[in-house]
């Protein structure tokens, strides 16, 4: 599977796998009261989404035995940049959700902890919606032969 393709899957499945086990767990918790189920499916999702980014780095360790290459040195260094637009992407959502909410709510005033969760599938999925639409831009400026 070439890193398009991954990057396609990723924003097609990966995106709607975190959000929606996410919010389901979150509602029930906040309906019913928090119990284990919830928080157990809540951490995984969290815990898988947190950890997508390794996947195309394990993915290559396996495919050491066969001859073709299919995560080479220009893949290393996309994979990189992608990973840092993320991450700088990833710090300003979490202290513009931060400034905002305090701006809204103000210095007294309060908000009920369910916002947490929220905001960080919130980051979670943006976290992994600009890794794939990133991918999606550096490897489709050519090389390799292939066609954009």
């Amino acid at each position: 599977m070439t890193e398009r393709e991954e990057a396609w899957v990723g924003l097609f499945l990966g995106v709607p796998m975190l959000v929606i086990p996410s919010v389901v767990a979150v509602f029930i918790a906040y309906d019913k009261g928090l119990s284990f189920a919830p928080l157990l499916m809540f951490t995984f999702t969290v815990v898988w989404g947190g950890l997508l980014w390794l996947l195309p780095y394990i993915e290559s360790k396996f495919r050491k035995g066969k001859k073709k290459i299919t995560f080479d040195e220009r893949d290393q260094l996309i994979h990189k940049k992608v990973v840092m637009v993320s991450y700088v992407l990833l710090w300003t959502y979490f202290v513009a959700a931060c400034v905002v909410t305090w701006c809204v709510v103000g210095p007294n005033g309060s908000i009920s902890v369910n916002v947490m969760p929220l905001t960080l599938i919130g980051g979670l999925v943006l976290f992994n919606s600009v890794q794939g639409l990133v991918t999606l831009i550096l490897s489709g400026r050519g090389g390799k032969g292939e066609k954009s």
